[in-house]
């Protein structure tokens, strides 16, 4: 073999084995950005779960149905609606409830993931006084909870002042009349722990 051909060969030889390095160099480097990616990608879900709050979360589940535990042991299941940072909105076709954040022990949430299209905005800037005044003016009949989950009262609104309402009391499935009413009650707002209002029609 004369010298032209060798010093090919080991040209050859050494390309070779810089490809072969070069490669495998590559390799390593690839996999170490991809385990970098992934540390931060985990250390960005753990950080954005650890700084999560209860608003946002609950509005991602806007329009579906949850299931919550409230004080004194009552289960309610209805569709989730607006939100603030004091209280939610639920409803069915029969109720609506409007619940201080305070009352709720725990919720039950719905199956699957849900998507980017799904998610909301977070939370309503309406006050609670502000959403008692909406019940007022339909006429809704009403059920007053408590914090602990008592009943306070069922009636008729008819005064939702800045720290506290009152409502004529008479039963649920009545209109409101003064004369049937057995009484009327002035209730704290800071004492309410939600509030049902019923549609009789």
């Amino acid at each position: 073999m004369n010298r032209v051909t060798q010093k090919c060969l080991v040209s050859y030889s050494w390309r070779m084995r810089w490809d072969s390095l070069f490669d495998d160099l590559e390799a390593q480097l690839a996999e170490q950005s991809r385990a970098q990616l992934r540390d931060e990608i985990a250390e960005n879900v753990r950080a954005e779960r650890a700084t999560a709050e209860l608003l946002p979360t609950l509005m991602r589940f806007h329009g579906r149905e949850l299931c919550l535990r409230l004080t004194g042991g009552t289960e309610l299941r209805a569709q989730l609606g607006p939100c603030a940072a004091d209280y939610i909105c639920l409803e069915t076709e029969q109720a609506q409830w409007v619940v201080r954040s305070a009352a709720v022990e725990s919720f039950s949430l719905p199956q699957g993931r849900v998507t980017a299209a799904g998610q909301r905005a977070p939370g309503s800037a309406v006050k609670f006084s502000t959403v008692l005044r909406g019940m007022l003016r339909d006429r809704a009949r009403c059920h007053v909870f408590s914090r602990a989950g008592g009943s306070l009262a069922e009636g008729t609104l008819t005064q939702v002042a800045r720290d506290f309402l009152v409502i004529l009391v008479h039963p649920r499935d009545e209109f409101a009349r003064a004369k049937q009413a057995s009484s009327q009650l002035l209730i704290p707002l800071d004492a309410i722990g939600w509030v049902e209002a019923v549609n009789l029609s």
